[in-house]
Parts: structure tokens; C-alpha cells; sequence
């Protein structure tokens, strides 16, 4: 994946993956989904939506998509398990207490992004 220039949405879209806007050199200033650029987040911001109950599919089906080592993550509902939104679509999924992000799952195309803990809290927080 880490090569990958574009790819196929649900819907039928081609989308620009960060490796193929990195590849242009500059940012284009279009607000585009995954810009590596920081101009689309700077630009609209990062939304968040809280995790219920019955989104237990959704948030292990992205973690699992994450690739990385999947937490009980269930100990943080109902209250602290959020969406990460950016442009409309669910980027990622955290666990937070009420001072920090404890984890942090991004799907793999928003993984070189700069979706840092720390970038999100401060839209959070």
C-alpha cells in the first residue's frame, strides 16, 4: 500500500493517496483528502464523533485495518472512544480519558498524513 498512488472508493471515486501528492512536490492547495501537506486539516479541521455501542463492528474492522495490535478498547465506552472525521469520512478511531489520547487507530491511507496523537487532542481538547 505504501506505494500506491490512487485508490478505488466504495463509490467509484479515484482518490490521490499522500505517497502521490507527496510525489507532485508542492501542495495544490485544493483541500484534497489526503493531503501530506497539513493545508486540508489546517483548511476544514478534524471532526470527531462518538463511538456507541453499536459501532463495536465498525471501530474493530478499523482497527484491524490499522494494522496494529488491537487494545480492549470496549473499556472505554460508552464515554470515551470517538471517530476521527476529516472531509466527511472516518479516518480513524481513538480512546482517550478526559487529558490525553490513550489510543490511536488510523486507517492505512491517513497513516502519512501527520495524524499525530498530539494533532488531534489539539482539535480535541
Amino acid at each position: 500500500m505504501n506505494n500506491e498512488l490512487t485508490y478505488q472508493t466504495v463509490e467509484g471515486y479515484t482518490v490521490f493517496t499522500s505517497q502521490y501528492l507527496k510525489n507532485k512536490g508542492t501542495c495544490c492547495k485544493s483541500a484534497c483528502l489526503h493531503c501530506p501537506f497539513g493545508f486540508t486539516i489546517k483548511k476544514l479541521g478534524l471532526q470527531f464523533k462518538k463511538a456507541q455501542e453499536e459501532d463495536a463492528a465498525q471501530i474493530e474492522a478499523l482497527i484491524k485495518e490499522s494494522g496494529q495490535a488491537m487494545i480492549e478498547w470496549k473499556s472505554f465506552l460508552p464515554d470515551h472512544v470517538q471517530f476521527v472525521i476529516l472531509k466527511e469520512q472516518i479516518c480513524g478511531v481513538f480512546c482517550h480519558n478526559h487529558l490525553v489520547i490513550k489510543h490511536l487507530y488510523l486507517k492505512p491511507y491517513f497513516q502519512q498524513q501527520n495524524l499525530s496523537k498530539e494533532l488531534i487532542e489539539a482539535y480535541f481538547y
